[in-house]
């Protein structure tokens, strides 16, 4: 498979994902394909990605795996986008929105104190961003953060 195709699965897959995260509802086979295709993009963007891929792509598996109620699984992958957005070179946006992932990785494993931790924090530098649609972007996924 060459680049190209491993682009656009990687592409392909990631948009499913945000599909099936904006089911009103989700069966228990939609959870499965939701996760199944977010290790899936993540697979895909490994072959070509540059490091804002690969944080999106871990904070993907986070989302999926808290929408599930994979929050032990959620936490891990979080973690691991905020810990790689650390880097000199990652915008503002990236920053925040892998906060946001890591409260609601909280908030799906019951740790409401850290959720509220990383909440606060979220909300901290989604206000710091200064690109108005990604601020209004990343202040929109925070507010789906159950609270």
């Amino acid at each position: 498979m060459d680049d190209a195709a491993h682009r656009k699965l990687g592409v392909t897959t990631f948009n499913r994902c945000w599909t099936l995260l904006e089911l009103p509802e989700r069966t228990r086979d939609e959870d499965g394909e939701l996760l199944t295709l977010a290790f899936t993009s993540k697979y895909h963007w490994s072959f070509v990605a540059g490091l804002k891929e690969t944080i999106i792509s871990n904070w993907m598996i986070a989302r999926a795996a808290a929408a599930i109620g994979e929050g032990h699984l959620a936490l891990t992958f979080a973690r691991i986008a905020e810990a790689a957005a650390q880097g000199p070179d990652v915008e503002d946006w990236l920053v925040a929105s892998t906060a946001e992932g890591v409260a609601r990785a909280y908030a799906a494993s019951g740790d409401l104190a850290s959720r509220d931790e990383w909440f606060e924090k979220s909300e901290e530098l989604t206000a710091s961003i200064k690109d108005r649609e990604s601020r209004e972007l990343i202040a929109s996924q925070l507010a789906s953060v159950p609270r």
